[in-house]
């Protein structure tokens, strides 16, 4: 049983030496030497030592009676020619050029693809060496699709033999690769009318970027990816995205085949931003916007891709009437931002810019008569919302606020008052979150206010009980 195994080896490692010294080709013109091993219809079969069969025309082997002048086991001397259908092709024919004539000829008429070499570029198309023969492919048969930064001089490449023909200037010879990828694309395009379906993720290419959209090839069709349909953000550059000769992954939209209209979206393949908008953008987060569209009403602002807010001409301007926007924003500016509201039933999000001096304000506790600072934060015809803290904001009555009455009491109070500026308030009552202030101006000129703070004392302490004496809570008054 072990000799039968290290026969089978041996004979194993001597068919890998037999392969080794095989051929894998020939040149044109090259001669060979054949051993004849069939002779049967129009060829005879040659063994050339190669890993394929030889053929030669069994026209090549007749004797002038037309006899086959040749048997099984017989050598003889042959010239390559080309290939046909698999197998090495040979001829008895003494010149080179004839043997290249009689394969591109062949090759022509039997619209057999031939091997060729790209040499250089010359003017409307490129120089191609078929079997050392010159041909010529035009640019528009080199491939299915220009691209201006391929490179083929150098590179071999299959073609098919479009126009053959002689003239008084020698062989004219017009080959075109294009063709035959055609063909290989039509049998590709078959196999996708089986694959593709509407609303899957295909792998493609780019083959094309054009000012209304982006060609992608799907390995045997082309398909278009519309602009709108490139990227979920609206301010994204298809250069910056995307280039040609890219591997992509596309969602298909639309299919439709007889008019050979295949619609794409880059974007579709990776998914709806707004499918996890509230868990990235939670009420009260602080984000970075870029301010993609301005309105009367308000910006828009861009938080992520595909996901843009709107922040209200209210949030802008720090409190100044505004006529619109543009006063204060400009498409491309770029702003720190809180997200305000978030509806994901209409896809709609609310923002407001964030003013960073808002947390340096520290006011403690808010107690009647506390001297506090804070930041103008709207201005109405009856007074002057002051933000005090984060969380807090308190109104400056009109009549606290010293301006005279008449005229336009709003253009006044932003004249004593401007927007978003710091000012110094005094505390004069907390009920709840409602929280009156004054000018410390006028709450010195009440006596610093120490009789209104004693008195509301007092009536604190006389809540639930007779009122005492009332001569002398007056006594403590001071009055």
């Amino acid at each position: 049983m072990s000799d039968q195994k290290v026969s089978m080896a041996d004979f194993e490692n001597l068919l890998d030496q037999q392969l080794t010294n095989y051929r894998n080709g020939f040149d044109p013109g090259e001669r060979v030497k054949g051993v004849v091993s069939e002779v049967k219809g129009a060829y005879v079969t040659l063994e050339v030592n190669a890993k394929r069969e030889g053929l030669i025309p069994v026209e090549d082997m007749l004797t002038s009676e037309g006899d086959v002048c040749v048997q099984i086991g017989d050598i003889v001397d042959v010239i390559f020619a080309g290939m046909q259908n698999g197998a090495f092709l040979f001829t008895t024919k003494i010149s080179s050029k004839s043997v290249v004539e009689r394969t591109l000829m062949d090759a022509y008429g039997r619209q057999m693809p031939v091997d060729g070499k790209v040499e250089k570029e010359v003017n409307g198309g490129y120089e191609i060496s078929v079997h050392g023969q010159r041909a010529f492919c035009p640019y528009s048969q080199i491939n299915l699709f220009r691209q201006d930064d391929a490179v083929y001089v150098g590179k071999n490449f299959m073609f098919m033999i479009s126009e053959y023909d002689h003239d008084d200037r020698g062989t004219n010879v017009i080959v075109s690769r294009r063709q035959l990828m055609e063909k290989e694309r039509e049998a590709q395009r078959l196999e996708l009318i089986e694959d593709l379906f509407e609303g899957m993720i295909a792998p493609g290419t780019v083959t094309r970027i054009m000012d209304f959209g982006v060609f992608v090839d799907l390995g045997g069709a082309e398909g278009l990816i519309p602009l709108r349909e490139i990227s979920w953000s609206r301010g994204a550059k298809i250069e910056d995205i995307i280039k040609p000769g890219d591997k992509i992954e596309v969602a298909i939209k639309s299919l439709d085949w007889d008019a050979n209209r295949i619609s794409l979206s880059l974007r579709g393949a990776q998914g709806d931003p707004w499918d996890d908008v509230a868990s990235k953008y939670p009420v009260g987060t602080i984000c970075n916007g870029v301010i993609t569209k301005v309105e009367r009403f308000g910006a828009f602002a861009e938080i992520g891709d595909g996901v843009e807010g709107l922040i209200p001409i209210s949030k802008l301007g720090n409190g100044r009437r505004l006529m619109s926007a543009r006063e204060v924003v400009s498409e491309g500016q770029e702003l720190e931002l809180q997200v305000d509201e978030i509806d994901l039933e209409r896809r709609r999000i609310s923002l407001k810019p964030v003013d960073r001096r808002i947390e340096a304000l520290d006011p403690g506790k808010l107690s009647v008569g506390s001297t506090v600072e804070g930041l103008v934060e709207s201005i109405q015809p009856f007074g002057v919302f002051v933000r005090l803290s984060e969380s807090k904001t308190g109104l400056l009555h009109i009549s606290e606020s010293g301006v005279s009455k008449g005229g336009n009491p709003v253009a006044k109070l932003e004249l004593s008052f401007p927007p978003s500026d710091k000012i110094k308030v005094v505390v004069k009552s907390v009920e709840g979150d409602r929280i009156s202030l004054t000018t410390p101006s006028i709450w010195e000129s009440r006596g610093s206010g120490d009789d209104e703070v004693k008195l509301s004392d007092w009536k604190k302490s006389q809540s639930g009980g007779s009122f005492g004496s009332l001569g002398g809570a007056f006594d403590g008054l001071g009055l």
